[in-house]
């Protein structure tokens, strides 16, 4: 591993940590155990369950896997390549699409708007610390309360 990787690995690494502190008093502000926020994949269930659906964050990591694997069995090239390559994208676009939708939710959550979603989505290392250290307080599950998609 070069030095340049070693260092991206690093500040990628410090992110996550931001990201996941500021989950941390989320998590607290939402009546739930801050270690859980710890926990990969985990910490997005249960930030579904109070913001979301959590059948929907099960079928964005699903998505997010099987573009993953798909993405694999592409670099054999050829047609039939290029056929899995497509596949591939379809399920990364979908992934993409869930998570925008994630990060709108857990905004209107805590009575944020279009604008904040974009920063939860671009910069959740950011914008999940001015959620839990901020004066925002969690208003309930808007989209259950809701029944809307929008």
């Amino acid at each position: 591993m070069g030095v340049l990787q070693f260092f991206v690995n690093c500040f990628s690494f410090i992110l996550y940590v931001l990201a996941v502190v500021g989950m941390f008093k989320v998590f607290e502000k939402m009546n739930i155990e801050g270690w859980k926020s710890i926990i990969p994949f985990y910490n997005d269930y249960l930030y579904a369950g109070k913001t979301w659906d959590q059948k929907y964050i099960i079928y964005l990591w699903c998505a997010f896997i099987l573009s993953r694997i798909v993405a694999l069995i592409a670099e054999i090239g050829g047609f039939i390549g290029f056929l899995f390559g497509l596949v591939s994208f379809a399920f990364f676009v979908l992934f993409i699409v869930a998570r925008a939708r994630f990060c709108y939710w857990k905004a209107k959550a805590f009575g944020y708007d279009v604008g904040f979603a974009v920063g939860l989505f671009f910069a959740p290392f950011v914008f999940e610390i001015i959620l839990g250290f901020g004066d925002a307080q969690y208003q309930g599950n808007v989209f259950a309360e809701s029944g809307s998609q929008y």
